[in-house]
């Protein structure tokens, strides 16, 4: 009889423990999903995007003007597909006396570039890849550009970067 007591009161407090330590993992677990998606955004997308041009001689009076853009996924979900992601090459004014130059003012070299032509299934971005998309135009010597690579989800959402190359 004594025995059978012992065990009951045994399986009730292994009872007990079970279902405390269930009450705590919920609760641990709560916290760790509200860390996850509310305060680091884990399912957020989170794209980087560079730029980065290169000149290469090309003939006595041209240069060849490779530029460089790098998309990368630096967030922990999959991007998809952009609306936008393009190109434009800008000159830029290389008599300017000082001051505050307005980039976006000047007029275009050449039309816009669009990268997603290239990509007819789509354009996605694996999470933590960077990738490397080349454009290569042939310029004249002596000029300056701004090379600006945008990158578009919808209307109110965007990445770009913008670099100045100097043609020598």
């Amino acid at each position: 009889m004594r025995i059978a007591v012992t065990l009951q009161r045994a399986r009730d407090w292994a009872d007990f423990g079970v279902k405390l330590l269930t009450m705590v993992a919920i609760v641990v677990g709560g916290y760790w999903a509200y860390f996850q998606f509310r305060v680091t955004r884990t399912d957020v997308t989170n794209v980087q995007l560079t730029v980065v041009a290169d000149v290469l001689p090309y003939s006595t009076e041209s240069r060849l003007l490779l530029i460089h853009v790098k998309p990368k996924n630096v967030g922990k979900v999959l991007v998809d597909p952009p609306q936008a992601f393009s190109v434009t090459v800008r000159n830029f004014p290389t008599d300017v006396k000082g001051g505050i130059v307005d980039i976006d003012k000047h007029p275009n070299a050449y039309p816009p570039i669009d990268l997603l032509r290239r990509f007819p299934d789509g354009y996605e971005l694996e999470p933590g890849i960077e990738y490397d998309e080349l454009v290569a135009i042939v310029v004249p010597k002596g000029t300056m550009y701004s090379v600006k690579a945008q990158f578009d989800f919808d209307k109110e959402t965007e990445v770009d970067h913008t670099a100045i190359v100097r043609i020598d």
